[in-house]
């Protein structure tokens, strides 16, 4: 079996050709693509098959706010986050990658089909069908989003967002592992230091600690880490703590720290329209919901950062929305995860309704109660494709209306170390996210760009209040699991900290797979470019690494 605790291994120092640190998403992935490569692979995971509470003091640090705390949508387990993880997949376009003179630092020194032509393989890894995600490609029976509605020249109106199972990748690639010759996996192995070689132009090892406290040293060719957008810098900079940090000499580890900023505002009221609002299944099986975004010629005529927009459920805090499921599911919250209760309160001020409110809406409506019911358990806990989340439609037959919009990478927004260590004598973090002026003015236009879009239509129209946008822009919530651009993609040092293969300028046998190395983030979920982006690692590495190996 190559899937071990590290305790249980005997070898003082161990060695490698490639080792990677961290069982996520990437990780998992990277160890899967090595598979039957010949290459001596060991992944080291920080926690075990499950999650032990305790571990969560390891990401305690200090947040400026709005940020969530620094321990949600984190997880030390074999797997990682993915066993949280809604699954939404959706790729970036073609813009993300290109230089927008109205986006300061923007530009991937790579092409958009440089990673796109890895997306169908990662849309296997992440089980959500075909690399489509439009609604004549995928739908058996294609109907508008908004009745009447073609998005007027400036919206796209036929986009799809595509859900995994959503995939544990612990539970999904465990036996591939297991069985791999060439892939060791090391439980309870936390990475907390790496090693300069001497002349400090590659890295020699890297220290771990196992489950019993030892500490352990690991030499390997090649290094990979895979811990994500925070811990990724955090070990680059604790690892030298008489500089500036690994790979930093330009001071851009741990800068451009981006989220993407979301909130609800406004609401699409359709004339007798009919609207796709529910999720629908794909020809292949696979859930997936409607979305509006701009076109590429709108985004640069208007100077727009890339936004997604989606017909939104009701306030489950506002009770005036009628709803039985709501209301049971709103009053149900504290026996939630955090990342899940933050869902159910966006501008949880605005709401009007007492928790008798939301009793009554339960016995008014609870026929539809036990509907619900009866979908949770069928098509949430029993079925391997599980249904994402709970759509109910507004009362009044209008849509909130929820937006989801790229930042422009500022340096000044970043993942700092504090003067604590935590357990392990690993500086503890420090997150200071920010989003710009010009951003915020750009979500502003967006919305009076969607306005004027639909007025174009008879069949639909979207309603918000004009004196209140822009303070409800300054209001949105970064969505705390997107952890992006701490160690940016660049073309030279000078502008960031990997190149176009993900390898530290500074460092070049050290990689970083996560979307830490995202220049910009677009408005898409980074998990499926993540999964892309190490797939497309591992195929460089198995390259250039074979003549070694042999």
């Amino acid at each position: 079996m190559s899937i071990k605790v590290a305790q249980q291994v005997s070898d003082e120092c161990l060695r490698a050709a490639v080792c990677i640190v961290g069982a996520g998403a990437a990780g998992i992935t990277l160890a899967c693509e090595f598979d039957g490569s010949g290459l001596a692979v060991i992944l080291l995971e920080a926690g075990g098959f499950k999650e032990e509470p305790s571990h969560s003091d390891v990401y305690r640090g200090s947040v400026v706010a709005p940020h969530p705390a620094s321990t949600e949508y984190r997880r030390i387990r074999f797997g990682g986050t993915t066993n949280i993880w809604g699954g939404r997949c959706v790729p970036l376009d073609p813009i993300d990658f290109e230089r927008r003179d109205y986006i300061a630092d923007s530009g991937w020194p790579i092409s958009h089909q440089d990673v796109a032509r890895h997306y169908p393989r990662a849309m296997k890894y992440l089980d959500a069908g075909h690399d489509d995600f439009t609604v004549a490609g995928s739908l058996a029976k294609p109907r508008p989003t908004i009745e009447g509605f073609d998005g007027a020249g400036l919206v796209l109106p036929d986009q799809i967002e595509r859900y995994s199972w959503p995939t544990d990748f612990g539970t999904r690639y465990r036996s591939k592992l297991e069985q791999s010759n060439n892939v060791t996996v090391l439980l309870n192995a936390r990475c907390v230091a790496l090693e300069r070689a001497a002349g400090g132009g590659r890295l020699e090892a890297l220290e771990f600690i196992d489950g019993s406290g030892k500490r352990r040293r690991l030499q390997a060719t090649t290094f990979i880490l895979a811990n994500g957008g925070i811990e990724a810098p955090r070990l680059l900079l604790a690892s030298d703590p008489e500089g500036a940090g690994l790979g930093n000499t330009s001071d851009r580890v741990g800068r451009y720290y981006a989220c993407h900023f979301e909130n609800l505002f406004g609401r699409v009221v359709p004339h007798g329209a009919d609207v796709a609002f529910h999720f629908e299944k794909t020809r292949d099986g696979v859930y997936c919901r409607r979305k509006f975004q701009f076109t590429e010629s709108a985004q640069r005529e208007h100077r727009l950062v890339n936004t997604a927009f989606r017909l939104h459920f009701p306030n489950y805090s506002d009770a005036r929305h009628g709803s039985a499921v709501m209301s049971g599911i709103y009053l149900a919250k504290s026996t939630l995860l955090p990342e899940y209760r933050n869902i159910l309160q966006p501008n949880e001020g605005d709401a009007a309704g007492t928790t008798l409110a939301h009793l009554r809406n339960m016995l008014v409506d609870f026929p539809h109660l036990v509907c619900f019911g009866y979908d949770f358990v069928f098509k949430r806990v029993l079925s391997r494709r599980k249904l994402p989340y709970t759509l109910v439609p507004n009362a009044d037959g209008s849509y909130p209306l929820e937006f989801n919009c790229e930042q422009t990478p500022l340096a000044s927004s970043r993942v700092t170390l504090t003067g604590e260590s935590d357990r392990d004598g690993v500086p503890r973090v420090h997150l200071d996210w920010r989003v710009c002026d010009q951003d915020i003015e750009s979500a502003c236009r967006g919305f009076m760009l969607l306005r004027n879009a639909m007025q174009r239509s008879p069949r639909c129209r979207l309603e918000f209040d004009e004196e209140r946008l822009r303070e409800r822009m300054r209001r949105s919530v970064p969505l705390g699991g997107h952890h992006i651009g701490t160690t940016r993609m660049a073309a030279s040092a000078q502008q960031g900290v990997v190149d176009g293969d993900c390898a530290l300028f500074e460092l070049p046998n050290l990689y970083v797979a996560s979307s830490a190395v995202f220049p910009t983030s677009g408005h898409a979920n980074p998990t499926l470019t993540i999964v892309a982006l190490a797939v497309r690692l591992a195929t460089h590495l198995r390259l250039r690494l074979r003549p070694a190996a042999a």
